[in-house]
Formats: C-alpha cells, sequence, structure tokens
C-alpha cells in the first residue's frame, strides 16, 4: 500500500447496517416452519445472527473506496456449546471415524460468508451518487414478514448502481451463480466412455447460471416512486467443448426472462405500500413463491409464471399499525431436465397480516394471521400412465399467532430490539405431509423396505419466547 493511500484509511470499522441481523426463538415443541407460507411471526425456531462489517480502505479527491462484508451463523440445535464440527457427548466419544460417532448432527450450525465486495464512490465527477462495485453481494427485494424475494440476483458480481439518467437512477449488474442445479438425474459428473449408449451420453450433471440486471427506478409523484426491472439469466453451455461427442447442451436448457415493475407509494400520509408486477418465462419459471433467478426446470421457454403481490406497513394511529402481504401466482410450467418429463399448472395464495396494539410505551399486543394455498394439476408424462396424466393436489396452510411483546418504542412499526412471548396455532390440511415432516418410518425386517407408521401430524399448538433485531 502507498504511503498516499496508507495515510487516507479511517478507523471507523463499525457494524454499518447493511446486513446486521439476529434472532432466537424457544419453543415448547418441535414443527415444521413453513415462514415462506404462513408468516414469520411464532414460526422461527432457529438461532441466527448476521454481522456487517465495513471499513472505509480510502478517501482520494472525494472518491471512497469501501469494504463491504457480512457474515450469517445459524443454528436449529438447542443444546449448550454448538461449533462447527457438532462436538456434543463426553469426549471420548468424539472420534470422528466412528460412523456412530457423538460428533454427529446435533448442532446443524451452518456458517457463511454472505457478502464480501469492495465498492468505490464518487469516481464520476458528473455523478457523485454513482457506485461501482466488484464481489460477492446481496441485491434483493423481498416481503419481510414472509421473508420471500421476489427479486433476486445475489451473488459474485460486478455492477453499477445510483446512475443518474434523467429524473431516476439506473443499475447494471452482472452475477456468476455456480448452484448445482442438476440437469440429468441419472449420473453423477460424467458418463463413462464405456457404457453403452442407450445407458447414457457424455454431458455433464451441473449448469451454471450467468445473470444479467438492469433496472431504473423513478419518481412518478411527490411520494410515489416505480422501478422497472429485467433479468436475463443464460445458463452456461458446453456444446462446443462436448459437440466431438454428439453432445449439445443448448438443445436442453433453455434461457430466462425476468420482467418486473414495483410501485411505491405512500397513502393518506399513513400507508406505505408496494405493489409488484411480475412475469417470468423460461427455464427458472416456476409455480409458488420464489425468485425464479437460479433453480433450472426446462430445456425450452415453455414455462411462464406471473406474479401480482402487495404488502407494506400502516402506522394508522399512535397505539395501532400494521404490516399486510398478498402474493398471488399462476404458473404453467414444465420440468424436462434429464429423466424428468412432466406439466404442471398452478395458482398459489396467501395473505398474512400483522396488527398491533401499543398497552404502554415499550409493550404491545401483536396478532399474526396467515394462509397460503396452492392448487396443481399435474401431467405425469414420464410415467405414460393415464391414472396419473391429470393428478390434482390442494396443499393449505394457516397460522395464528399472538404476541406479548417488549420494545423500547412499543409504537413504531419496526420496533427494535424487540422481545416476545407468543402462543402459535398451524393447521395443514389432508394433503400436507404435517408437522413432522413424512412422520415416523420402520424397516420391515424381512423385506428389508420402510413401512410408515405415522403420517405426521395436521395441526400444531406451541408456545415460546424469541428476541430479533436489526442492527
Amino acid at each position: 500500500m502507498s504511503a498516499q493511500a496508507s495515510a487516507a484509511v479511517t478507523p471507523d470499522v463499525a457494524l454499518k447496517g447493511d446486513a446486521g441481523w439476529f434472532r432466537v426463538g424457544l419453543f415448547s415443541r418441535n414443527f415444521k416452519k413453513n415462514v415462506g407460507d404462513v408468516g414469520r411471526l411464532g414460526n422461527e425456531n432457529d438461532t441466527y445472527l448476521e454481522l456487517a462489517p465495513q471499513v472505509t480502505l480510502a478517501e482520494v479527491d472525494g472518491v471512497e473506496y469501501r469494504f463491504v462484508s457480512s457474515f450469517g451463523m445459524g443454528s436449529e440445535y438447542k443444546g449448550g456449546w454448538a461449533g462447527t464440527n457438532n462436538q456434543r457427548g463426553p469426549q471420548a466419544d468424539r472420534d470422528p471415524t466412528k460412523k456412530n460417532s457423538n460428533l454427529g448432527d446435533f448442532s446443524n450450525l451452518s456458517f457463511g460468508l454472505t457478502q464480501a465486495y469492495v465498492r468505490v464512490t464518487g469516481l464520476l465527477d458528473s455523478d457523485k451518487d454513482a457506485t461501482i462495485w466488484v464481489g460477492k453481494r446481496y441485491q434483493r427485494q423481498d416481503s419481510f414478514i414472509v421473508d420471500n424475494k421476489y427479486r433476486d440476483v445475489s451473488g459474485d458480481s460486478v455492477g453499477i448502481e445510483n446512475l443518474s439518467v434523467g429524473s431516476g437512477k439506473l443499475r447494471a449488474t452482472w452475477v456468476r451463480r455456480d448452484d448445482q442445479n442438476v440437469f440429468t438425474n441419472k449420473y453423477d459428473g460424467y458418463t463413462a466412455l464405456d457404457w453403452d449408449a442407450k445407458d447414457g451420453d457424455l454431458r455433464p450433471s451441473k449448469t451454471t447460471n450467468n445473470i444479467f440486471d438492469v433496472s431504473y427506478a423513478f419518481p412518478v409523484g411527490a411520494e410515489t416512486s416505480l422501478d422497472l426491472g429485467y433479468t436475463f439469466i443464460a445458463p452456461q453451455r458446453y456444446a462446443s467443448e462436448y459437440s466431438n461427442y454428439g453432445y449439445k447442451l443448448k438443445d436442453e436448457v433453455g434461457n430466462s426472462h425476468l420482467v418486473l415493475g414495483r410501485l411505491d407509494t405512500k397513502l393518506f400520509n399513513c400507508v406505505n405500500n408496494t405493489t409488484v408486477l411480475r412475469y417470468v418465462r423460461g427455464s427458472t419459471a416456476e409455480g409458488g413463491y420464489t425468485a425464479h433467478t437460479y433453480d433450472v426446470h426446462s430445456q425450452d421457454d415453455s414455462s411462464y409464471s406471473i406474479d401480482l403481490i402487495n404488502h407494506g406497513y400502516a402506522k394508522l394511529t399512535d397505539r395501532i399499525g400494521m404490516h399486510y402481504h398478498t402474493w398471488f401466482n399462476f404458473a404453467r410450467t414444465t420440468n424436462n431436465i434429464g429423466a424428468n418429463d412432466s406439466k404442471e399448472v398452478s395458482r398459489s395464495f396467501q395473505l398474512v397480516l400483522r396488527p398491533y396494539y401499543k398497552l404502554t410505551k415499550m409493550t404491545r399486543l401483536e396478532l399474526e394471521a396467515g394462509m397460503s394455498t396452492k392448487v396443481t394439476a399435474n401431467d405425469n408424462y414420464a410415467e405414460k400412465d393415464l391414472t396419473k396424466k391429470n393428478s390434482f393436489s390442494d396443499s393449505q396452510a394457516q397460522k395464528l399467532t399472538l404476541a406479548y411483546a417488549i420494545t423500547p418504542d412499543a409504537g413504531a412499526i419496526w420496533a427494535a430490539p424487540i422481545i416476545r412471548f407468543f402462543a402459535t396455532y398451524k393447521h395443514y390440511n389432508d394433503d400436507h405431509v404435517g408437522t413432522y415432516g413424512n412422520g415416523f418410518k420402520v424397516e420391515n425386517v424381512a423385506t428389508r423396505k420402510p413401512v410408515q407408521l405415522y403420517e405426521g401430524r395436521k395441526t400444531e399448538t406451541f408456545f415460546g419466547a424469541q428476541v430479533d433485531a436489526a442492527f
């Protein structure tokens, strides 16, 4: 580092709030989480911590070079010490060479580097707010109370944002995601040269995505703004490398296009409302409340998904406020990657309401009611079974949580930190596997086949305490 740059380093290493967050939940019994379906309140039984340290590396002639990072750690194990080596039990039993060692997956602790990038602000003399960055970065928009992302281009990326164009701001990003999206589920890696042609062919089992995203946000009123975005998802193809073996990946994995419009407005001086209309077409389109950015499902562009999302919050009086969320999705999708060959039509709808009433300066009552339903008609072309060709399913879930909350400002919509004591009731319909997943299974010793003993609960009632905060 040069003497000039060294002198410019500022001692402001701190948690600046880009992703600082933590929560801990204590619950009276185990249950299946479905936060993305019926809401978060009284429905998160994990321990999660995300820290976002940042530091200004240099500041020269009004140009700031800033390093941003964040680290996420999570665990659902409610024991004492939970480390990344999953240690549990007597020291003598901690033998990783033994299959049944007490080093088992009890802690369920995960650790991730969620962000690490450098951003440069002020480089353009004509546009000092414009920022250029390179590195791993969060880039997402979601509805907080269900934690579902409707725009997500997070990952290793390079881009520019806050570039002034007319009355608005332009953002452009290139993202590379090396997700393990399986597009052939029969073989792992590559098929061997000496395999019979009818049993397999030469093709990799994973694909990666290059994502190109651009958006333009501009005001359309005194308290209203419109954000228009387009995302192009291009799975990497290896046709040129494997063409000598008769392999043409571009015929198997299609591109995907995502078009999104987001309208943010303030109504009646008390409601902050966001309305999102999204259309996805191509290999990443699927049904349900997902981002449609990474996972590849289709060989072609026949799949499409349409979403209408509305969420926000209202400060009705000094004592009464409410978060709200709705999401409607309609999708016609094809899954014809690898050995799969099926088509599906689905309709999904969810509604979550979280009103609160301020009791005292630092206490309030909260109620969260959530419901989700998904109706699916599936054509099972793979099995060519006419009895399954138009199979039908109707999945439903409901939740009701009542909480007593303690926070420094009970009248604030985004009060934090906040401690809650709550009781939750959850219900699933018959088509759902239940709050304990697939229930309990044992193995028939004679046939060596699993036997289902218990189908799982359809309802669940529990109580607990929870704390969370953003910083």
